[in-house]
């Protein structure tokens, strides 16, 4: 082993190394790899300024971006899903549904809200592929169906972002 060898290999390694820089405030972008400043992506729309690439953004980011500034209101945001069936795989589907909402901050892959853009009434909604890959269930097509009644009720227009991987078959069709 040289002396060069012995020097570096007393050194710790990047992956044992303490980082004193807090969770989050750097993001690395999925396609060139180039590290970002959180804030900075955020402000960039969670577009890489380096490579454009269009990043995965949040439902409720997504909605609360595109409406006009303090005038959202959620829709059916106390559903919740059931684990009616009791429905086990390798794991409890009711701790496959605490451990999404751990993960995302949401009840359910749908989030959808009424309010303003440009200051025309519209209600929009948007699935949330980390939510057990945006997957539709009992909760999912209720809120789907409520943000549809109150657009009609509004006269307005209802649009959805849909990034979902289709249903969820661990729950009934009617609860």
């Amino acid at each position: 082993m040289s002396w060069i060898d012995r020097i570096f290999s007393k050194s710790p390694s990047s992956s044992t190394r303490k980082s004193n820089v807090p969770e989050g405030v750097w993001t690395k972008c999925t396609s060139c790899e180039q590290v970002l400043y959180s804030e900075e992506l955020k402000r960039n729309l969670y577009v890489c300024p380096k490579c454009d690439h269009h990043m995965r953004i949040d439902a409720r980011e997504r909605l609360v971006r595109l409406l006009d500034e303090d005038s959202t209101q959620e829709i059916a945001a106390d559903l919740e899903p059931k684990d009616i069936l009791k429905f086990k795989d390798l794991k409890k589907y009711k701790d496959r549904i605490t451990s999404a909402q751990k993960e995302t901050g949401e009840k359910d892959a749908l989030v959808a809200m009424t309010g303003t853009l440009y200051n025309m009434p519209i209600v929009v909604a948007a699935s949330n592929f980390a939510f057990m890959g945006g997957s539709m269930g009992s909760v999912v097509g209720a809120k789907f169906v409520k943000a549809a009644e109150k657009a009609i009720e509004l006269n307005c227009p209802f649009v959805c972002f849909s990034a979902s991987g289709g249903a969820r078959m661990q729950e009934a069709l009617f609860h």
